[in-house]
């Protein structure tokens, strides 16, 4: 195992090469390869271990009591899987985790992170801090995912891009049929709307570059 590769991993960093390699050695640790296509976790299964990725990319979906499958997201290396859920009362993984590609993990026991730390103030800082931004993220979702329509969806996407550009030109983080799969609707059905709300000059769209020319309107489509 390559400490360099685990010094990139936000739950190591600032910890000192030796340091970290003293913290392994007295833990009960695996590291596993996964091909694409194999999954690393099941829904509702017991988080009893903590997945880290080393190398490759996971797609997280989540299937509802219809049977309809929703992807969640797509995690990439170097970063850990379902870390705000590996403790609690019921402490199972949210989505099915499966390799998007041939990936290699880190799997660390429950019981091997609690050890881990106690062991160091650093460790457990980062450790702290990546379930803070993860429950975030999780708010940010569930606020998205509560509106209904693809406007409000798109609306408050592109407002999300020029609040972190500071500018109301925007360029999307991902291509439109990620996006479109982000949203859970077919690629057509979001250039379709993305056509509609320039008709109603709201945005100029220009590819993957945005220009919001109504900021105030797409700021009521997305209250309550």
């Amino acid at each position: 195992m390559e400490l360099s590769v685990l010094n990139q991993t936000p739950l190591f960093r600032s910890v000192q090469s030796n340091e970290l390699e003293k913290i392994l050695s007295e833990l009960k640790i695996s590291e596993s390869f996964f091909k694409k296509g194999e999954i690393l976790a099941l829904q509702d299964e017991p988080c009893n271990r903590l997945i880290i990725l080393l190398s490759g990319s996971v797609k997280g979906e989540m299937t509802d009591p219809s049977g309809k499958v929703v992807k969640v997201e797509d995690i990439y290396a170097p970063s850990p899987l379902a870390i705000l859920f590996l403790f609690g009362q019921n402490n199972r993984f949210p989505v099915q985790a499966t390799a998007r590609e041939d990936s290699t993990a880190l799997v660390i026991p429950r019981q091997s992170i609690l050890h881990m730390l106690s062991m160091n103030e650093t460790i457990l800082n980062n450790y702290l801090d990546i379930s803070a931004d993860f429950a975030w993220r999780l708010s940010q979702k569930l606020h998205f995912m509560s509106f209904r329509t693809i406007r409000q969806k798109l609306a408050m996407y592109i407002l999300n891009l020029s609040k972190i550009s500071g500018s109301n030109t925007v360029t999307l983080d991902r291509s439109k049929s990620a996006l479109a799969e982000y949203f859970g609707v077919s690629r057509q059905s979001l250039e379709r709307e993305l056509t509609n709300m320039q008709a109603d000059e709201l945005i100029i769209n220009n590819k993957k570059e945005i220009q919001i020319t109504d900021k105030n309107k797409l700021v009521h489509l997305v209250r309550f």
